[in-house]
């Protein structure tokens, strides 16, 4: 076979090593963001979610066919979870009937409500990986906690963060304002850039995944859309904020 048709052809060869050297410089840019706090923390945990459906899917195939039918149970089990993460952390439209989903999971599993609560989720989601004997599950396993952790740590920074701003007691009439002016779609709810907008021009130092979070913990329908009477219950300073408690 000549050299201009085998795939091993210098060519090729230093296509691959400009892909790779590109790849490589995606996921070094993606790391410095996550480490600067700008990335995304529900793209992670989307991320930690897809990987539970496909390696529960390829594990449950395995232990159908070896006749492990408890290992079978627990990784359709470990899917179902993985499956619940994608519904939640996709964007609104992402997925067909993703609202009527995350309405059903939201009313069924109210602890997935919380930011603590999602956290523990998590948690609970990695136990179910790290007791696989593969290694590929205990690293999945290892990265899911991670993003459980990482859900309650920034969670409680945010809140924090926010109890200082809060103390102001703003007027309904202001609160009602601030919704009307940050709502440019005028959709009567609040999107996470809209909200995200409001935060700034507030002038608080809270990271995008710290926003996020926060944002999480108002919307409480689950929707990926603020109401005026979840931002009216958000600003009352008459009780705690007990959005990031279990």
């Amino acid at each position: 076979m000549s050299n201009e048709t085998s795939p091993l052809n210098a060519d090729n060869i230093k296509m691959a090593k400009e892909k790779a050297q590109a790849a490589g410089k995606a996921v070094s840019a993606y790391a410095r963001t996550v480490a600067n706090g700008n990335a995304s923390i529900r793209m992670v945990a989307l991320v930690a979610g897809v990987l539970l459906c496909v390696d529960s899917l390829a594990s449950f195939g395995e232990d159908l066919f070896s006749f492990h039918l408890t290992n079978a149970f627990v990784d359709f089990y470990s899917f179902a979870v993985g499956f619940a993460a994608v519904v939640m952390e996709s964007d609104k439209e992402a997925l067909p009937y993703a609202t009527k989903m995350r309405s059903v999971i939201g009313k069924n599993f109210g602890i997935v409500r919380t930011v603590t609560g999602r956290g523990i989720f998590y948690g609970v989601a990695a136990t179910l990986e790290l007791s696989e004997s593969n290694t590929r599950s205990k690293v999945i396993g290892t990265f899911v906690l991670l993003v459980g952790v990482a859900y309650i740590v920034l969670g409680r920074m945010a809140h924090d963060k926010m109890m200082k701003i809060r103390n102001q007691n703003f007027p309904e009439k202001k609160i009602k304002s601030m919704f009307e002016n940050y709502d440019k779609n005028e959709n009567d709810r609040l999107e996470f850039d809209e909200f995200k907008r409001m935060l700034e021009d507030l002038e608080l130092e809270l990271s995008m995944q710290e926003a996020e979070l926060l944002y999480l913990s108002i919307d409480k329908d689950m929707s990926h859309g603020l109401t005026l009477e979840e931002f009216y219950k958000f600003w009352s300073t008459s009780a705690e904020l007990d959005t990031f408690t279990v």
